[in-house]
């Protein structure tokens, strides 16, 4: 059986690579077509959906290293020069934007399902806060829209899963034990580890790898046939280090790759985050099939009413208004408001905190991990069907 699911997720990369672009007119994602996939498989295999899904707490790293792969090359992108004119708006998304959305989340989904208590209702958003910039690359990748806005929605995305963590490591560990005392310095500590040493740790290997790789360069013992595995190596290590030090390893990857942004030269900078993005292309369609696969058994037969509406409110307003708010005293147009608004998907970060609740021995696991996944989904196909037609909205503006 499993040789007959491999089969098939081998020819839909297939039929994937021969219609991409077809797909893209059509407006449908890597992501979007994936999670169809992953779905039928598990439409059409119930009677295996057990057997093939069980351990799935064992893909937890492989989904942790194909985000901290997407981090990097996200940062490695970022232009610093733009970023330096316009850091008051992720600044403000970050700060003002990300505590009032996850306070509202917390809110409506204490109302919603009274059968959570409140530190569950506070798990069920943060794990729904980050957000996920490989699934608005149409957006990112889109010369028509400013890059005042690319480039702070991608430093948004890439800093607010490391700092969502604390906060998730802190609510799992009052979920865990709900009589515990937890007093806010040990949050402080908490926050202190996970930042701190994982920013460290990022300025350390950085300080080692870029002298070595120039070290190489000069030397000609680098090789253009290895250079798609020298960022994710990099990536991979560097989140490994920073997890094991009990830090954040998603923080440390991204400030990894904005300090390789500033100290390599463009043009092998550029070569390395391209070849090294296909491997984490791949990676990450995996994962997204995947995540249909298990959406067909724990999503699909248990949506209801109130599954529907929290997770089109959860993908909408409980993100835009927040948003809205904090950049109301900016100079930013209304349009651009609002795209900084609409484009806060959730993918891999909140895919890998609810694998970490299923894991867990949490009270309701299971209907926080529902909640979450039928967010996700939503978010999947809404966002994947309005990142052209807002891009493109752009290019017609100009």
């Amino acid at each position: 059986m499993e040789y007959i699911v491999l089969a098939v997720v081998g020819l839909a990369f297939l039929i994937y690579s021969l219609s991409m672009h077809q797909l893209e007119r059509a407006e449908i994602t890597g992501p979007m077509f994936f999670v169809i996939i992953g779905a039928l498989l598990g439409i059409l295999l119930p009677s295996k959906t057990a057997y093939l899904t069980r351990d799935l707490d064992h893909l937890l790293p492989l989904i942790e290293l194909t985000l901290s792969i997407f981090l990097f090359t996200d940062a490695a992108k970022t232009k610093l020069t733009v970023l330096k004119h316009s850091f008051q708006y992720p600044s403000l998304l970050l700060f003002v934007a990300l505590p009032l959305t996850l306070f509202a989340g917390i809110i409506i989904a204490s109302l919603m399902f009274t059968q959570l208590t409140l530190i569950q209702a506070a798990l069920v958003a943060i794990i729904l806060t980050p957000t996920d910039a490989a699934l608005s690359k149409g957006l990112l990748n889109s010369s028509a829209v400013p890059e005042k806005i690319r480039e702070g929605i991608n430093t948004e995305s890439g800093l607010n899963d490391g700092l969502c963590v604390p906060i998730f490591l802190v609510l799992m560990l009052l979920a865990k034990e709900p009589a515990s005392a937890f007093s806010v310095y040990d949050t402080i500590l908490v926050f202190a580890r996970e930042l701190g040493v994982a920013i460290l740790v990022a300025i350390a290997a950085m300080g080692l790898i870029i002298p070595a790789i120039k070290f190489a360069m000069q030397r000609h013992y680098f090789s253009n046939n290895t250079s798609p595995f020298l960022v994710v190596g990099m990536a991979m290590a560097i989140f490994s280090i920073a997890q094991s030090l009990h830090s954040s390893g998603f923080i440390a990857v991204f400030v990894a790759g904005l300090i390789f942004d500033r100290f390599t030269d463009l043009t092998l900078r550029l070569k390395l985050v391209e070849d090294s993005e296909h491997i984490a292309d791949f990676t990450g369609l995996l994962i997204w099939c995947l995540f249909g696969f298990v959406c067909s058994y724990l999503v699909l037969p248990e949506l209801s009413w109130a599954l529907v509406v929290f997770a089109l409110l959860s993908t909408t307003l409980i993100r835009i208004i927040p948003v809205l708010l904090s950049l109301q005293f900016t100079k930013l147009k209304m349009k651009e408001r609002f795209t900084f608004a609409w484009f806060g998907p959730r993918g891999l970060a909140s895919i890998v905190f609810t694998l970490m609740v299923i894991d867990s021995s949490i009270e309701n696991k299971y209907l926080i991990a529902t909640i979450a996944m039928t967010t996700i989904l939503f978010s999947v196909f809404i966002h994947g069907m309005t990142t052209k037609p807002i891009a493109d909205s752009f290019s017609k503006r100009n």
